[in-house]
């Protein structure tokens, strides 16, 4: 989530799985509905007109919410969904980051928040041998961290 977070603020978009992924962790988190509309406005419209926001992008907030289309209630995507989504395209930033990036591209965004190196070779043997389950990965960061 926090690489969502931080593709969001730096171009204040994500694209569609991106943007279900994380609504829906942030709704998981508390936001209500009012609080993830104005969230996800005060990042797009700094790149894009409000009128253009709630054209594009509102609906589906509020169908995450049960407020839109079926009225589904939807909560946050555990593991084994996110683990699942298609293949990243071109801008897109969803998905496991143990399963889907490179070992070059997870060690580079280890280092950056501050793993040591040892922690990291843990890590990347977890990944080499696809061992990126929730207790593998939440073990490692809860004991990394």
């Amino acid at each position: 989530m926090q690489l969502l977070h931080k593709a969001l603020v730096t171009n204040n978009h994500l694209k569609h799985n991106g943007r279900l992924q994380y609504g829906l962790f942030l709704k998981g988190a508390g936001l209500s509905l009012e609080e993830s509309m104005t969230f996800w406005k005060k990042h797009f419209c700094k790149k894009i007109a409000e009128d253009k926001f709630e054209k594009e992008y509102a609906y589906n907030i509020r169908h995450n919410y049960g407020k839109e289309g079926k009225r589904t209630d939807y909560t946050p995507w555990g593991c084994e969904r996110i683990q699942s989504l298609p293949p990243m395209g071109s801008g897109e930033t969803h998905g496991c980051p143990f399963k889907t990036y490179s070992e070059d591209k997870l060690k580079t965004i280890l280092y950056d928040m501050k793993f040591a190196d040892l922690d990291i070779a843990k890590i990347l043997e977890k990944k080499r041998n696809n061992e990126y389950s929730v207790n593998t990965i939440f073990t490692l960061l809860i004991y990394f961290i």
